[in-house]
């Protein structure tokens, strides 16, 4: 049973981002706070790594790690939060949640690539730059989408998303020479008249102002498209604003070693080019 409406997929294809409903309860929301809350204390008393899988230790502090220079701080990201907390492994099977990504990219089966918890607390984490996700990863062609969860209410004052609508499918916008044809959604966006050949390097420089918000309550999500360009600016409230991100692929994409070939989820798993990316590191959501 489709879980989005025709419009609501002709829109994410056209604009490369969609807005969608509830999809959690004021339990759930506050089960995922707690479990983050406890992963917070444990990682800010951890001293080494073990029992961890090696991607956890990638994006936040530790008591031990004097590095930055900087106080330790809770929390930037917690990479594969699915793997250290049961809380949100149950997220990756919301019915809700896959039935849209499954909508999105009209298939059967889709796999998690990774997961994430990011977090902008008041008064810090700056404005986060605008950019795209796919060539980040070590993935062959741009089939993947992101879901957005709020855990908190997002809004422009607390650093919620936004969105450059259509920038997916739009050739000015990707590295010079890439091959947009690989994208599975639509047919790039034709040039007029006069246009600039390339918004590349323009485009990672834009501020918020130049983008659309997307405001979102606790436990609403949005979908964006792997190549949709966005950022998040500075946390200028005095509330939280937490998010639950989780990226899906098909089932059947494939290692790219060379597009990230350090990226913190692969660079332990011995993969080659061309292998499907699958197993318990990747797994099915949604599987009854």
């Amino acid at each position: 049973m489709a879980i989005l409406s025709q419009s609501q997929i002709d829109s994410f294809h056209r604009d490369g981002y969609v807005k969608y409903n509830r999809v959690i309860s004021d339990d759930a929301i506050e089960d995922l706070r707690s479990a983050l809350d406890r992963v917070i204390a444990n990682e800010l008393a951890r001293d080494n790594d073990d029992g961890l899988p090696p991607e956890f230790a990638f994006g936040h502090d530790r008591k031990h790690d004097t590095s930055t220079g900087r106080p330790i701080r809770a929390i930037h990201q917690f990479v594969n939060m699915w793997k250290v907390a049961p809380e949100y492994r149950k997220v990756l099977d919301n019915p809700l949640i896959v039935g849209a990504i499954k909508d999105l990219m009209s298939t059967e089966t889709v796999r998690l690539w990774h997961d994430q918890v990011i977090s902008k607390p008041p008064g810090d984490n700056a404005h986060f730059s605008c950019h795209h996700d796919f060539y980040f990863w070590p993935l062959d062609r741009p089939t993947m989408i992101t879901c957005w969860l709020a855990l908190d209410d997002a809004t422009p004052e607390n650093g919620c998303m936004h969105v450059v609508p259509g920038s997916h499918r739009d050739p000015r916008f990707q590295p010079v020479g890439a091959d947009m044809s690989a994208d599975i959604f639509t047919e790039p966006v034709p040039l007029g008249p006069g246009e600039p050949g390339s918004l590349y390097n323009d485009i990672r420089t834009w501020m918020p102002e130049q983008t659309k918000p997307v405001e979102l309550k606790a436990g609403e999500c949005m979908f964006h498209h792997c190549l949709n360009w966005h950022l998040t600016p500075p946390n200028t409230s005095d509330r939280q604003r937490r998010a639950f991100v989780m990226i899906f692929m098909p089932d059947g994409a494939r290692y790219k070693e060379a597009q990230s070939p350090n990226h913190c989820c692969t660079n332990y798993l011995g993969l080659v080019d061309g292998q499907k990316m699958e197993g318990p590191n990747f797994p099915i959501c949604g599987a009854p």
